[in-house]
């Protein structure tokens, strides 16, 4: 009896594996070693060989060994085509908006005008403030220093009405030497006298007292200087001026006098030409009266 052969059904084709997404880093990376390659060619198209060479670069600056999954040739390739589709369309919302968030902006805008030589690249642009803000800065450090001051005093205080009481500091050097047991002399057996704390305190007051006028007396003069030199400053730049107003004043001068210097010779030349002319008449009209 003849038996039946099953053939098995063809394998159905896996599902194509997806790829894996470009991280912060390798995008970084990327964009460097592409920009080190493409100007080291004077910026003309890569080859095969070299696209494999920015891929070999991505994956060793990221850390990557021959374990790991990096990021081929074709990849990268593709990347940068994006980048720069992304690039040119977040550079028109520049030009609208006047702002990107986009984290690479920075980095294909150096890629596509160039690295700029230290000399041209454009200073730190310092926010604009108001005279009023710089005043309530001033205010809110005056406030500080006062409150430091204060703080000072009270700290001092507090120490002064912790601390142990002086004992006895004008005795001799016998009681020195024995000292005191439970507020009591050795020596005599009577109660040890203390320095009222009154004085001490109002003592103590006196030189922060004096501390804090030397503070204000010092951020006055750090004002006064500050004054000066703003004042130096306008003076300077007042006097500029006047020279620079000065020097055109004298070209405004000098160029109405060339100009004046012109038309009268003009008007020199103008009259010599009229006398030779009749001069010329005068000797023709002579020789035919002859």
């Amino acid at each position: 009896m003849a038996t039946a052969t099953t053939t098995p059904p063809p394998p159905t084709p896996g599902k194509k594996p997806q790829p894996i997404p470009w991280t912060h880093q390798e995008t970084v990376h990327l964009i460097q070693a592409y920009e080190e390659k493409w100007y080291s060619l004077k910026r003309g198209p890569l080859k095969s060989s070299q696209w494999e060479e920015v891929a070999v670069t991505v994956a060793a600056r990221c850390g990557y060994d021959y374990t790991e999954p990096s990021k081929t040739a074709i990849q990268c390739r593709h990347k940068m085509e994006k980048l720069r589709q992304r690039y040119r369309s977040e550079k028109n919302r520049v030009n609208l908006v006047g702002l990107s968030v986009w984290p690479y902006f920075d980095l294909m805008d150096r890629l596509e005008r160039g690295p700029l030589p230290i000399s041209a690249q454009p200073m730190i642009a310092i926010p604009y403030r108001r005279d009023r803000d710089l005043d309530d800065e001033d205010e809110d450090d005056d406030d500080d220093d006062e409150e430091s001051v204060i703080r000072t005093k009270s700290r001092s205080i507090d120490y002064i009405l912790k601390r142990p009481a002086i004992v006895n500091r004008f005795a001799g050097d016998g009681e020195r030497e024995r000292g005191s047991v439970n507020g009591f002399s050795r020596v005599w057996g009577e109660p040890v006298t203390k320095r009222p704390r009154e004085t001490v305190v109002e003592e103590d007051d006196d030189d922060n007292d004096s501390d804090g006028d030397e503070a204000k007396a010092e951020i006055l003069e750090r004002r006064r200087r500050k004054r000066e030199v703003g004042l130096k400053l306008a003076a300077e730049i007042r006097a500029f001026s006047e020279r620079i107003v000065g020097m055109e004043s004298m070209k405004m001068e000098m160029m109405k006098d060339t100009e004046r210097c012109r038309r009268e010779m003009e008007t020199k030349r103008i009259e010599m030409i009229h006398r030779s002319h009749n001069k010329i008449l005068d000797s023709i009209t002579k020789a035919f009266r002859f």
